[in-house]
């Protein structure tokens, strides 16, 4: 059978049985169900919004990257760096389209100046993303950060992710009678994911720990995200000069350890409902985890990358003129342009609203 005939149930339980002692971790069951070809993200439906199964920031009004696209340029003008917005994880093309929509109406010649590269690895949001972005011809486009590095060596300029980090593949692991285990993933013959757990042996989990400084209290469950340390080096290697900009939803250490989170943070998300258990649904629906805030601060300190900003989404929109959008009218139509815009902004401000979810981290690269 080749793998196009395959279910991707059926290529887990292949790639299981290739394995030494038939069985494989959680970083690699999250690279195969969400990024392999026969994965979530490689899936020819709507992902994002309300056909689809999680909104973003984007999804709910154009006023949130506006606020971004203000930023973007006073950081650029301030520092004299190229207009060069790099958004990796671009989805479908929102976010980039409401950027470069609000430069085109109401800064023609900053949006004359400004390049934009699109990144996303998968094939239907690079489709989609080329359809809504073809009005734009500063738009480049590249399917992984390598082939983007490939034309952009000592980029200059701003670096983006918008809920990026949380969808990269993490190891599980759990603190037991004193010792670190980690969650290995098996298959019974009616290809169903079963957990084993085993004493760690991976020498890279070990290192981690020693590294971060984070000890696990008993029978404790944690998600360590060796591959966000790989793309942070990687993104410290190409960017020579300006800004990293991550949007997503995390915890400081000190929060880490809290035992409402004994049983860690991966989740699924399948049309809008939360789903406890990640082996479910194998490349139907998406599956997160909250990001280690003080592990991208501190190890992108070590690369560089210094600490610039950090705070909620909700105070940075705030400090950054999320207000100075809000508009006066008397237009008593609910679903008026207006009235949608003020309302969207009050949602992103309004205590236990999406923006006490996500946290904003600016690293900046000076030299």
């Amino acid at each position: 059978m080749t793998y196009d005939q395959m279910t991707i149930e059926e290529f887990l339980h292949e790639k299981i049985q290739s394995s030494n002692h038939n069985r494989i971790s959680y970083a690699c069951f999250m690279e195969t169900v969400l990024y392999h070809k026969m994965g979530y993200y490689q899936k020819d439906e709507t992902k994002i919004g309300k056909d689809g199964d999680f909104y973003t920031s984007s999804s709910i009004h154009p006023v949130f990257a506006w606020v971004f696209a203000d930023y973007f340029d006073a950081y650029c003008k301030e520092k004299n760096l190229p207009f060069h917005i790099c958004e990796i994880g671009g989805g479908d093309g929102s976010f980039s389209k409401q950027v470069l929509d609000y430069f085109k109406k109401t800064k023609p010649e900053r949006y004359g100046e400004l390049s934009y590269s699109f990144i996303d690895v998968s094939e239907e949001h690079l489709k989609t993303a080329k359809m809504n972005l073809d009005q734009h011809e500063n738009v480049e486009f590249h399917s992984s950060f390598s082939k983007f590095k490939q034309h952009h060596k000592g980029f200059k300029g701003i670096i983006f992710s918008n809920e990026l980090l949380d969808a990269f593949p993490v190891h599980v692991v759990e603190q037991r009678e004193g010792k670190l285990h980690e969650v290995m993933l098996t298959m019974e013959e009616n290809l169903v994911m079963k957990e084993i757990v085993l004493p760690s042996e991976c020498e890279e989990i070990l290192q981690w720990f020693e590294w971060s400084g984070i000890a696990l209290p008993e029978n404790h469950r944690f998600e360590v995200p060796l591959k966000m340390m790989e793309w942070l080096s990687e993104i410290a290697g190409i960017l020579s000069k300006g800004l990293l900009i991550t949007v997503d939803y995390g915890y400081q250490n000190k929060e880490l350890l809290d035992s409402a989170l004994r049983n860690g943070s991966l989740r699924g998300y399948l049309d809008h409902q939360l789903i406890e258990n990640p082996l479910l649904h194998p490349g139907k629906m998406d599956l997160t985890a909250h990001i280690l805030l003080d592990s991208l601060v501190k190890r992108g300190e070590e690369m560089g990358l210094c600490k610039h900003y950090l705070g909620k989404q909700r105070e940075f929109l705030l400090e950054n003129g999320l207000f100075d959008h809000l508009v006066e009218h008397d237009n008593r139509d609910p679903f008026s342009d207006e009235s949608r815009l003020n309302r969207a902004i009050r949602s992103f401000v309004t205590p236990g609203g999406i923006s006490d979810a996500f946290h904003v981290i600016i690293q900046e690269k000076a030299h």
